[in-house]
């Protein structure tokens, strides 16, 4: 694709008040959008929505424990208003099974709160490309069978069905296939069953081995700082671990190479003590990511391997960087409650995600994700490109992308007009499925255009593409906004390709925003943000009401809801038939 000439506006205009505000402005604390549940619940729970039982191959069949998480009921996750969501009405029940490649599994689900499971209640698994057999049997059971790959290393899916208002879109059930994860052993290892495990004498110890429920944060105020030479944690399949994780920088080996950390297993790390009204408070836990690191701002040369995060009150991760996610499941409610931050050199596989804010933050170079099923809360995209200029996206990849459900409430219209920084600019701008909210100077997939592939969206989304450059926004919590030159240039390539999605319900943006007269009392007249994006769109198709796949070229794209351009944008379609 031929990259377009940069056209430079020849004035240059500074932002003295985001100078100023770069300066000055601090975060509120509490951020007061939320109101605190007066009796907060205690995880772990077992969920009362669902029972399942399951069979690996000719194994027998056994009682799985599904736990279950409660939207607005406990201090990381209390109710906002801007959620849609109902206290005490909307959950997600999560199971984890044990499985291995080349097997058979089957699951039978028993409805606990509906009464048994009806013909009409249409029950299938999503993401339903993956034609996972269910059936719903004369005793109101489901059933579901799958097939493990050949190269099994984790699958995630959920289960879907239809009765008022009370089906799984409200009351989910996911599904966590593990492969097998061995207990470690030896004497470097210390198994932790309680905090006081983790304050003694760990000389001589570089493994923690978690088997059961333990509270590792106080109630709620601290995270672990976890000693240097501790390399490994070990989640086992009963490992409920309240707290957060904060880390230090690993030792180095004789080469002096920093040293690799490996957090792996079934278990599940509990982070819904903390307090999500104190997120935005500065060297306090609750400001701390659920991994987070004590030394600088990302993970490097980490391998995550079958862990849960739920119930998160900010982020999920500082940044990785060098490192491998696999298996890999996240569950935070609320606004700011994002999932995976993607730094360079950074591969993601198999993961399962219902975040709400930003799922999978493809800011790195370069990235590569390949099945991921996203969840996406009523706030954040599923594939951010950026929030600031220093995304370079260069070889950033993925491959198998699959939105099971949306909740978006926002935005209902679309605007290229930009507000001033302190008139809440943000207006759901960062709702869709591909998202963009880069500013001035971002070059991004300038050498090598990221491609995006093999994406599914099961639902209408409110927004499939918000690919934007624009002024800075500052975070809801208030935190510093950047200074800017606005008149500066911007280039941002991506291709996408094999996509299939309904129609969008709000018209699709792609481009550069307007920015008006005195924006922010500068004095000057207003222009539009300016530079050069290319965009490939190649086997983009619209998944019509009866089915039908129509694929999308220049003149029909309607289909797939308006595409809205502004500025110097190449949209180019091509439809390449399958060989």
């Amino acid at each position: 694709m031929r990259m377009l000439e940069i056209q430079r506006l020849g004035r240059l205009m500074a932002i003295p008040f985001l100078l100023a505000l770069a300066g000055t402005t601090l975060a509120q604390c509490p951020v007061g959008d939320a109101i605190l549940p007066a009796n907060p619940l205690n995880y772990p729970m077992t969920s009362d929505k669902y029972a399942v039982e399951y069979q690996v191959g000719a194994g027998p069949w056994t009682n799985a424990r599904v736990y279950i998480s409660y939207y607005g009921e406990t201090t990381a996750s209390p109710p906002r208003t801007d959620s849609g969501y109902t206290v005490g009405a909307t959950s997600l029940s999560f199971v984890s099974i044990p499985a291995v490649s080349n097997a058979v599994v089957r699951l039978r689900v028993t409805n606990l709160f509906e009464g048994g499971f009806q013909p009409s209640d249409r029950v299938s698994v999503r993401p339903s490309v993956r034609l996972i057999d269910v059936d719903t049997l004369r005793d109101g059971t489901v059933q579901i069978t799958t097939t493990t790959a050949a190269n099994f290393a984790g699958e995630q899916f959920i289960l879907w069905w239809n009765r008022g208002s009370d089906g799984g879109g409200v009351e989910g059930l996911a599904f966590y296939l593990n492969p097998p994860y061995t207990e470690p052993t030896g004497t470097n290892v210390k198994l932790v069953s309680s905090a006081a495990d983790l304050t003694g004498d760990l000389t001589g110890i570089d493994t923690l081995d978690f088997e059961t429920t333990v509270d590792i944060s106080a109630g709620g105020t601290m995270a672990y700082e976890v000693p240097s030479q501790i390399l490994n944690i070990f989640f086992g399949p009963n490992a409920w671990v309240k707290g957060k994780l904060r880390f230090d920088l690993a030792g180095t080996d004789a080469n002096g190479v920093r040293l690799k950390r490996t957090i792996y297993g079934p278990g599940v790390l509990d982070v819904s003590l903390f307090n999500y009204e104190n997120r935005a408070c500065v060297g306090t836990a609750d400001e701390y990511y659920a991994l987070s690191s004590s030394s600088s701002v990302d993970l490097n040369r980490y391998t995550i391997d079958g862990l849960i995060l739920t119930d998160i009150n900010h982020a999920a991760n500082h940044s990785f960087f060098n490192s491998k996610v696999n298996n890999m499941k996240v569950l935070g409610w609320n606004g700011e409650n994002a999932a995976l931050r993607l730094g360079d050199n950074t591969v993601v596989t198999n993961v399962f995600i219902r975040s709400g804010d930003d799922s999978l933050m493809m800011w790195g170079s370069p990235v590569s994700v390949t099945n991921a099923t996203v969840w996406q809360n009523y706030n954040g995209g599923v594939a951010n490109l950026g929030w600031s200029d220093n995304s370079v996206g260069d070889g950033n990849s993925i491959d198998g992308l699959y939105v099971v459900k949306t909740d978006w409430l926002i935005p209902t219209t679309t605007s290229w007009t930009a507000r001033n920084p302190d008139d809440h600019p943000l207006r759901g701008q960062n709702n869709a499925v591909f998202a963009s909210l880069m500013v001035p100077t971002t070059v991004y997939g300038y050498k090598s255009p990221p491609v995006y592939k093999n994406i599914f969206v099961e639902d209408p989304p409110q927004v499939l593409f918000s690919i934007k450059i624009l002024p800075p926004i500052c975070a809801p919590t208030g935190l510093t906004c950047p200074s800017v030159t606005l008149t500066q240039p911007s280039t941002l390539n991506l291709n996408i390709e094999n996509l299939i999605s309904p129609p969008s319900i709000v018209p699709n943006s792609i481009g550069f925003q307007n920015v008006p007269d005195n924006y922010a009392g500068d004095g000057q007249p207003g222009f539009t943000l300016h530079g050069t994006m290319n965009i490939g769109l190649t086997n983009v198709f619209a998944k019509l009401d009866d089915g039908f796949l129509v694929p999308i070229l220049n003149f029909d794209t309607p289909l797939i809801g308006t595409i809205l351009t502004n500025g110097n944008v190449r949209v180019t379609y091509r439809f390449a038939p399958p060989k």
